[in-house]
């Protein structure tokens, strides 16, 4: 399927499909009272437009590479910032979407008992769960992406690194190994690996210094005087929470 999406995806300038391209004129709207409009799917609105349109930006650069959406966050981080409102974060957009949704869906049922079927759906994730669990329980042979640690399915990647992999499930479950990762891939993950597990260090080892080394790692922070600012202020906000680093 990868030329057929290259080629759409150049055609149209974003990763949409057609039937949702009718919508546009509502991507660019931060909020909306219309009553058609608020009914539209949640991925055409907000914040969503520079989602779908970044992924044909960095295919314009990189014309082999098809990225997943969260790459977007990777490699035009200066572009996020700058189209992202602070008064009203991708947080705000999900609790006036899904989280708005949900809850009306669970008051209603309360209500009534009526079930809202389009508040109330498994979706693909849910449908993926439910098979991998009759995977697992019934041997059933099936195959699926599953995160595993990589014990050298990936030769380049470290052996403890938890990697997404194509998997057979089950009481002997089996690993589909690959070649290795091209280098730009591969320096993308390693650079997110390590400061993950940083991040992991500093919690157990109580080190701002490793915390610091983390953030500043971390492809979504432009530098180090930042990543400071950032973990400074997020020390403060999470004081309650996070252990004491010194």
């Amino acid at each position: 399927m990868l030329p057929q999406l290259r080629e759409y995806i150049k055609e149209h300038e974003i990763l949409l499909p057609s039937s949702y391209l009718k919508g546009m004129s509502s991507l660019m709207k931060s909020n909306t009272d219309n009553e058609d409009e608020s009914k539209q799917n949640r991925h055409t609105k907000g914040s969503w437009y520079y989602v779908w349109k970044g992924v044909y930006e960095i295919m314009e650069l990189f014309p082999e590479y098809l990225p997943n959406t969260y790459l977007n966050y990777y490699l035009q981080q200066k572009e996020f910032v700058e189209h992202s409102n602070p008064e009203r974060t991708r947080a705000n957009e999900v609790e006036e979407t899904r989280e708005h949704n949900l809850f009306a869906g669970i008051d209603r049922y309360e209500a009534t008992g009526e079930i809202d079927e389009s508040t109330f759906y498994a979706g693909s994730h849910g449908d993926w769960i439910a098979d991998l669990a009759v995977a697992l329980k019934n041997d059933t042979k099936a195959r699926f992406l599953v995160i595993c640690q990589n014990r050298g399915a990936i030769p380049n990647m470290p052996y403890d690194a938890m990697v997404e992999l194509r998997v057979y499930p089950g009481e002997t479950a089996r690993v589909i190994s690959r070649d290795n990762i091209p280098l730009f891939q591969q320096g993308l993950m390693m650079q997110q690996l390590n400061s993950e597990k940083l991040v992991v260090q500093a919690c157990i080892e109580g080190s701002y210094e490793k915390a610091l080394q983390a953030f500043t790692l971390n492809k979504t922070v432009p530098s180090m005087t930042v990543a400071k600012e950032v973990l400074d202020e997020m020390i403060e906000a999470n004081k309650d929470f996070w252990p004491e680093l010194k």
